[in-house]
């Protein structure tokens, strides 16, 4: 009878664990735990808050696998870079938080894409830039009645990223924009404390363009894709029959600001007038 007992036992032992097993990976929101290493941050785009998101199940047990999105409450003002897109063998999950904009910012964590965290961290930037700037502000440095100076005449268009994106000369800036009447301009002190995101390039659809050393001319696509139109003919469908005076030389200094896509072969591959009412702005054309 013993040994029967204890068959009954261990066969109901056998039954149970993968009840128990099954239990241990469920995660619980509410017993997951944030923590931020600082409270405070130069809104620098480099200094940087470190958030561990410890996921445990409802035994407070650390669950490893499960993916995690740390979410502030300022939206995209914050750059929030993952260690990794899941919890490790601890249960934790790791994050970089920085950014270039002034305030306080709360940050939550979403599990597996649909349960919020009850817990949350907050950090304070400060330092950073404290005009009231909005995304599409057009910004230069005041002249230093220097005519041999050229720093002085850049122009920066600033994305909601933060960051300027400088106007490479006027034949880039006036597919964009039809006049200077707009720009700003902030003390070179204000300026240095925006980061500089890259160059801009010439709005899509807007011109044909080529280099100074290359004969083959191109459309512009987006963010400075260029396709190659192959024939006269070609560009003739697509911008009419004065077409060479659409034509922009670019600068070989400038090669790394582009890429170059397939080809166009017939005038239905490209629709000049589409795509520019399409990528009306900058941060369109980037995909900020």
């Amino acid at each position: 009878m013993k040994k029967l007992y204890f068959g009954i036992i261990f066969a109901m032992a056998l039954a149970i664990a993968p009840f128990y097993m099954a239990q241990a990976i469920e995660f619980d929101p509410t017993s997951t735990s944030l923590k931020i290493d600082s409270e405070s941050v130069m809104a620098d785009g480099i200094d940087q808050a470190i958030v561990t998101v410890r996921v445990r199940n409802v035994n407070r047990i650390a669950v490893p696998g499960i993916n995690v999105k740390l979410i502030s409450s300022r939206g995209g003002m914050e750059e929030i870079t993952p260690e990794s897109d899941a919890t490790n063998s601890f249960g934790v999950a790791k994050f970089y938080v920085r950014s270039l904009k002034n305030g306080t910012a709360s940050l939550s964590a979403l599990l597996e894409q649909d349960y919020p965290s009850s817990d949350f961290v907050s950090v304070t930037f400060e330092g950073g830039l404290d005009l009231p700037l909005v995304a599409g502000s057009l910004i230069k440095i005041p002249s230093d009645s220097d005519p041999n100076t050229y720093s002085d005449t850049a122009v920066y268009y600033y994305a909601s990223d933060g960051k300027r994106y400088v106007f490479p000369n006027e034949k880039v800036y006036f597919t964009w924009y039809p006049t200077f009447a707009d720009v700003q301009t902030l003390t070179l002190q204000d300026m240095t404390k925006i980061p500089i995101g890259g160059n801009v390039t010439y709005r899509p659809g807007a011109k044909l363009v080529k280099f100074q050393t290359d004969n083959k001319v191109y459309a512009v696509y987006q963010n400075g894709q260029l396709r190659w139109v192959p024939t006269e003919q070609l560009a003739k469908d697509l911008y009419g029959e004065n077409w060479m005076t659409k034509v922009d030389d670019i600068n070989e200094s400038f090669y790394v600001n582009y890429t170059f896509g397939q080809s166009i072969e017939h005038r239905l591959d490209f629709s000049a007038d589409t795509i520019y009412n399409k990528y009306s702005t900058i941060e369109k054309d980037k995909s900020i």
